[in-house]
Order: structure tokens, then C-alpha cells, then sequence
């Protein structure tokens, strides 16, 4: 059943506006494009050369806005996609919610705790359609671990310990952007470390409850290269290492369990046992934030990635900050509030 927000506007597909026509901007343009059921209406971006640059791109029929508030209420829409810098992010979420939109924001969910668990309590309790746009919970991979932990636990056993490894050319691109602001971005770790920070509690349904943080800026005004050594609830360990300033990109994820282990490389999932490494090939299907945006209120299909996973995620970054700050240990806030 189709969610009640869809009223009639006229039109067969949903209507959706675009906040933000950056580099996050144009992937989720490229995912819409790529599904008949959604209309992209309007691009907006304060930089009109980079909204007419993705409307030329991939909605020649869109208009162009350089106002976000106009952009949401002058085009009938019904739902919106936020990729506008984190600190717009609650302002804009806000407004689309004033004006009955469904929303599928960018992560991090809003630049201050208190941001987000207004979000958190709005979708809750008033009816606003808020989901977040943790892409890896989509990706076939990842849901596929999902399953192996959960549909086959008794092959791996009890969780011990999770590595986590990820490395970027992502200092070479931030150079006078937000990202290497420090009142705004959270450094490399803050800006790919809370997607496998995600991914791990989504795969395991684990969360850090401490953490012991060390950083680097490496020449820049935010964190560049940060390890973290944690504990998460359940007690099994966690190590995970950020290397932001790399020449490749790479994702590594394991899962230690008591009798096998479970391996993201890159992407490509494999289990192992006594010695003997297999490649998963039977994976789940593929999916993205902006499909299952237009599963969840054209079919009514089940969200992943609602606004309640943006709170452990903040908390998270805020610890390892703090930690690689204070150079201690530094207990995780409360996953949600009461």
C-alpha cells in the first residue's frame, strides 16, 4: 500500500526535488535517473553552475533554484532528497516537514545532537517520512553479511572481535571545501567512518560503548588518519584504522566469530573456517538509499536506514573526537534517548 503521503499532484511518478548538486548530489541524480517511477522536478544548489551542470546532466525537463525554502515550496513536490552541507541539514529537513514532504537526508542526519533528536522525535511523533542515506545497508554485500550473521549464526558463533580498514585519496579533495572545516566536518574518520561504524551495528546489531581515539590532521584543519581501539555492547572488541590522505581507496571489514569468520574485502564477501576461505556468491540484490526511498512510499516495502541510526552515529564521532583529544578512554552516549 502506497504511503499517504503521495497525494495527488497530477502526475503518474513521484515528484522529487533535489537540495544540493555537489559530488553526493550528483550520485543520488544518477540513482534516480535510473528509476521510472520518479520525476526529478527541481535542482538547488547556491552555486547555480553546479545545479544547471547536474539538470543538464541527468533532468533536462528540471527546474533550476538557487533558494532551498523556494525550491520546496514552488514545485508540487512530494518528497525531497538533502545533500546540502551537514550544518543546512536540520533547517532543511524542517522545512520540508512544515510543508508535508518526505525526506531522504544525507548522513550525518544534522550538525548537533540536539538537531537530530528533534529529527528523531518529529518522525515519531508528528508523521513526517524521514530516512537516512546510509547507502552501504542497500548494497548487496553488506546485506548479505546481515544474513550470514543472522540465518547462519550457529556456523560462526559468538562475535570476538571486528577489524575494520578503510583508506582514501580524500585529503587531496577537500582542500577550501566544508569538509576541511573544522566547525563543520568531522574529519575523514567523521566523514567514511561512521558508514562502517554504521554497517558494523547494522551487521551485527552492535554498538561501541567506549572507545580510545588517536588522530592526525597531516596538514590539514581536520582529522586526516585516526585509529580507534573501542568495546562494543556484547563485549566483543573492535579495531578500526582511517587512512584519509591514501592514493587508492579500499574497504576492509571482519568479523572474528568463535568458530568462523566472516571477511567484507573491498566489497566482495567471503566466510571462513579452519583454515579455508570461500567467496559468498549467492548475495542479496542490490539496492540504493534513493530506490528504496521510492520502495518505501510508492510499495510501502520496510526502511533500513530510519532516522533513529543517525543518534549512534553522532555519538560515536563525538566519543572519538573527544578521546583523540583528551588521549583516554571515552564511554559512548546512550544509542537513543528516552
Amino acid at each position: 500500500m502506497a504511503n499517504p503521503i503521495l497525494v495527488s499532484t497530477g502526475s503518474s511518478k513521484l515528484r522529487l526535488g533535489l537540495i544540493g548538486c555537489g559530488v553526493v548530489g550528483r550520485r543520488h541524480a544518477g540513482q534516480l535517473r535510473g528509476d521510472s517511477r520518479v520525476e526529478l522536478v527541481v535542482c538547488c544548489d547556491p552555486a547555480i553552475q553546479a545545479a544547471r551542470g547536474l539538470r543538464d546532466e541527468f533532468a533536462p525537463q528540471a527546474a533550476v533554484e538557487t533558494d532551498a525554502f523556494r525550491a520546496l515550496a514552488e514545485h508540487r513536490l512530494q518528497a525531497v532528497v538533502i545533500g546540502s552541507p551537514t550544518q543546512m541539514h536540520y533547517e532543511h529537513c524542517c522545512r520540508a516537514f512544515d510543508l508535508g514532504l518526505a525526506v531522504l537526508c544525507e548522513k550525518p542526519l544534522a550538525a548537533r545532537r540536539e538537531e537530530i533528536v528533534d529529527l528523531i522525535d518529529r518522525s515519531r511523533g508528528k508523521g513526517h517520512f524521514l530516512m537516512v542515506g546510509y547507502q552501504r545497508r542497500y548494497r548487496a554485500p553488506y546485506a548479505t553479511a546481515r544474513r550470514e550473521l543472522t540465518e547462519r549464526a550457529e556456523w560462526y558463533g559468538p562475535l570476538k572481535q571486528v577489524h575494520v580498514y578503510v583508506c582514501e585519496r580524500w585529503q587531496q579533495t577537500i582542500r577550501g571545501t566544508w569538509r576541511d572545516d573544522p566547525q563543520v566536518g568531522a574529519g575523514y574518520f567523521g566523514d567514511a567512518g561512521s558508514h562502517q561504524i554504521d554497517i558494523v551495528n547494522f551487521i551485527t546489531g552492535r554498538r561501541p560503548v567506549k572507545v580510545f581515539a588517536a588522530s592526525e590532521q597531516r596538514g590539514s584543519q581536520v582529522e586526516i588518519t585516526t585509529q580507534v581501539m573501542g568495546r562494543l555492547d556484547g563485549g566483543a572488541g573492535l579495531l578500526a584504522h582511517f587512512v584519509g590522505d591514501a592514493n587508492h581507496w579500499r574497504e576492509d571489514i571482519y568479523f572474528h566469530c568463535r568458530d568462523g569468520d566472516l571477511l567484507l574485502r573491498s566489497e566482495k564477501l567471503y566466510r571462513a573456517k579452519s583454515n579455508h576461505t570461500e567467496q559468498i556468491f549467492d548475495l542479496l540484490p542490490d539496492s540504493s538509499p534513493d530506490r528504496a526511498f521510492a520502495d518505501w512510499l510508492l510499495d510501502g516495502k520496510p526502511m533500513v536506514s530510519p532516522p533513529e541510526i543517525a543518534l549512534p552515529m553522532h555519538d560515536w564521532t563525538a566519543a572519538v573526537l573527544k578521546s583523540a583529544k583528551e588521549g583516554s578512554w571515552v564511554e559512548v552516549e546512550p544509542a537513543v534517548p528516552a
